[in-house]
């Protein structure tokens, strides 16, 4: 008697293909076991390259940022807001160019004394960082990049590196918030300065993600307290002089004492 191999074969590979649907059955697929997809070697169609600025002649007010980082467990671990004006030197003339916060990337990180923020965009980056004492934190290093396009045609594009390190800037006392309203110039190189304004900020001990209690700047303080002074001043000088002649009247008053 003669066998067809094939015909076997065929229902041999059918029982085993049966008895595998059995076995797997009931099973679930777990992401680490999913196939990963290989890259596409072409850029997405609906990501378009954004294009650099370009330095101002004029300064003009920038907008103000609201830039926060959050830890692992999801809670806020930094918070600042703030407006940037870089201020550059070309050919012996100021130009400025203001950090669009639209256009601006936060990362960074928090640890127990030292926390990181750095603001990234096209034409450059700004970067903190951050040092907590037993009383107080400060801005230990401060480091920026601007590479804009050219003021002309024909010259070639320049950045502007700038690093101010081992400083003890913006200092504060531990669990509260920097505000400035004032404008906070930084010198970062000869031909390169920061500008900051409003600025509030807070690396450590925030409570709930939200700013602890504002500690006032030097130059606020400064601008806050000087009409005070010449206010009091001004109403010393009006109470001597208001004294002195009530003084000198009651004296021509008297007229002179008779021999």
């Amino acid at each position: 008697m003669r066998i067809n191999r094939s015909r076997g074969l065929n229902t041999f590979t059918k029982w085993l293909l049966l008895s595998s649907v059995v076995l797997l059955k009931g099973s679930t697929v777990t992401e680490l076991d999913k196939p990963l997809s290989k890259p596409s070697s072409h850029g997405s169609p609906n990501v378009t390259m954004s294009k650099k600025s370009s330095l101002q002649p004029t300064p003009s007010p920038p907008l103000l940022g609201s830039y926060r980082l959050t830890n692992p467990d999801g809670n806020v671990c930094l918070k600042a807001v703030l407006g940037v004006e870089y201020m550059v030197t070309v050919n012996k003339k100021f130009y400025y160019f203001n950090m669009n916060p639209l256009a601006t990337h936060a990362t960074g990180y928090c640890g127990n004394q030292t926390a990181v923020l750095s603001l990234e965009f096209d034409e450059g980056n700004l970067e903190f960082t951050f040092h907590k004492g037993s009383k107080e934190y400060y801005t230990r290093r401060l480091q920026a990049l601007l590479g804009p396009i050219s003021v002309c045609d024909k010259c070639r594009n320049q950045s502007y590196p700038g690093t101010v390190d081992r400083q003890t800037l913006f200092k504060t006392t531990t669990g509260l918030s920097f505000k400035c309203k004032s404008e906070l110039v930084v010198k970062m190189s000869p031909n390169f300065r920061l500008k900051i304004l409003s600025v509030q900020f807070q690396p450590f001990d925030l409570a709930m993600g939200q700013f602890g209690k504002d500690f006032e700047c030097w130059q606020d303080y400064i601008k806050r307290i000087i009409p005070i002074i010449l206010g009091a001043i001004a109403v010393g000088i009006l109470l001597i002089a208001t004294i002195s002649y009530l003084v000198v009247r009651e004296y021509r008053h008297r007229g002179y004492e008779s021999l």
